[in-house]
């Protein structure tokens, strides 16, 4: 991985995916094709994700009082017969009991149990899921190195080929389902049942999908299993091509590349919200923040370059654009009147202790807001360092010191390998406005 693509602050590909950071001797131990390309992506919150799994803890809530109610305690006692006791709450954490008459208990807990298995085929628990694609040299490959792969994920994996058996216990009905999926080659389950991976060989490319349940508590995780293997279907039709495509911002073919789309983020932060019972929380309330200047971040770090040259392309809102529009060719030193950005304060936490992909993170506020804080910065280095900053509105100019820019920004480790390449040697970062005015187009390399 280049140096200066490491330690940015966003989203990355998880470790579930054997991947590394998706550097190349990583991709070839997969069985990429060599010196070709490879893309991971995170695909689209499906729109659908809703309060069915609440639905879902109602209506156990219900079935459990009735199977008491049907049975005493002993209810708990037939339900683990039909191999069902964890969708019973008031039977989670009951001590098993042997002196119950189970056999004339099972009708009436088969029929609390209904209505349990009616809402699970129609709950949607949020699901992260990243694809990682490419071309394929040498079929096969992953199932021959699986033992040696496994090991770069430390959340556990239990793998499994075509044509093993796979146990029942956990969601094995899931993993025994997708592995006959055609030109499935080898299914995971990870992280105690809480990741799925699946590997595909579809002619010449190989293809992985990682699915993740984002936060279980650990009541829910009895159920979890139950959840999974009756979404088979739900599965499967993630597992599909896209129906639609997305045109890149820099072409990946040039040099290592990262796009991040915070539209894009932000519906995954709301389908992790409607999953928040699962998680034992309470979902995010409204939240307040400014309106965004940017929506998405391209960089690439270009081949020939030894991974010292960094170019950004920064979209902008119609906040932002109009913003760019009234920029002018006036110089932006003394004082910075010409840029025009008012910094923002500290931004308000997430509402919730969900993972959220945006809300609260440092993604949030070091680039969704980073533009904001740019003027601060300006003037913080050129008062350290006389000379460093210059140019226009439209054009600006930093020279940076031979430094980590410790003394200017937070000790975090965001943004280490661009802070390590100033500290090494002279750069020169130029941005300049796009002429559409919709966008700010960046090179950060060696002078």
């Amino acid at each position: 991985m280049p140096p200066v693509l490491l330690d940015l602050p966003a989203p990355a590909p998880p470790t579930g995916l054997y991947a590394r950071v998706l550097d190349p001797m990583a991709l070839d131990d997969l069985g990429f094709e060599r010196d070709s390309v490879a893309c991971a992506m995170l695909l689209p919150a499906e729109p659908d994700t809703d309060a069915s799994i609440e639905a879902l803890f109602s209506v156990r809530e219900k079935a459990g009082r009735a199977a008491v109610a049907a049975g005493g305690f002993c209810a708990c006692e037939a339900a683990s017969q039909l191999d069902a006791r964890p969708l019973l709450p008031q039977c989670f954490d009951r001590a098993t009991r042997s002196n119950c008459e189970v056999e004339e208990l099972i009708p009436a807990v088969e029929a609390a149990l209904e209505p349990v298995y009616t809402a699970l085929a129609t709950s949607k628990p949020p699901l992260v899921h990243w694809r990682l694609v490419g071309k394929l040299d040498r079929p096969g490959w992953f199932v021959r190195q699986q033992s040696l792969l496994a090991e770069r994920h430390d959340g556990g994996s239990s793998i499994f080929v075509k044509g093993q058996a796979v146990p029942r216990r956990g969601n094995g009905a899931l993993l025994k389902g997708l592995l006959e999926e055609e030109n499935v080659v080898a299914v995971a389950r990870q992280n105690s049942g809480l990741a799925v991976l699946v590997v595909r060989e579809i002619g010449k490319t190989l293809v992985l999908d990682h699915f993740a349940h984002p936060a279980v508590s650990g009541q829910a995780l009895p159920i979890l299993p139950y959840i999974d293997n009756a979404a088979l279907g739900r599965y499967r039709s993630l597992l599909a091509k896209p129906t639609q495509t997305r045109k890149l911002r820099l072409q990946p073919g040039k040099g290592n590349m990262l796009e991040v789309d915070f539209s894009h983020l932000e519906t995954f932060d709301a389908a992790i919200s409607s999953g928040a019972v699962l998680a034992g929380l309470k979902p995010a309330g409204p939240r307040v923040v400014p309106d965004r200047s940017v929506e998405l971040v391209a960089a690439q770090a270009p081949f020939g370059k030894q991974g010292q040259q960094l170019d950004v392309r920064i979209e902008l809102t119609g906040v932002g654009t109009q913003w760019a529009q009234l920029l002018t060719s006036s110089d932006l030193l003394p004082g910075l009147d010409s840029l025009e950005l008012a910094p923002v304060e500290a931004l308000p936490e997430a509402g919730s202790k969900l993972p959220f992909l945006v809300a609260g993170t440092p993604l949030e506020q070091d680039v969704v807001y980073g533009l904001e804080q740019v003027p601060t910065l300006m003037e913080t280095i050129e008062s350290r360092y006389p000379g460093a900053v210059g140019g226009t509105g439209r054009a600006w100019s930093f020279t940076m010191p031979l430094s980590d820019l410790s003394e200017v920004l937070s000790e975090s480790a965001r943004f280490k390998g661009l802070r390590s390449a100033f500290a090494e040697r002279e750069y020169a970062v130029e941005v300049t406005v796009a002429s559409e005015g919709d966008a700010l187009v960046a090179t950060i390399a060696p002078k």
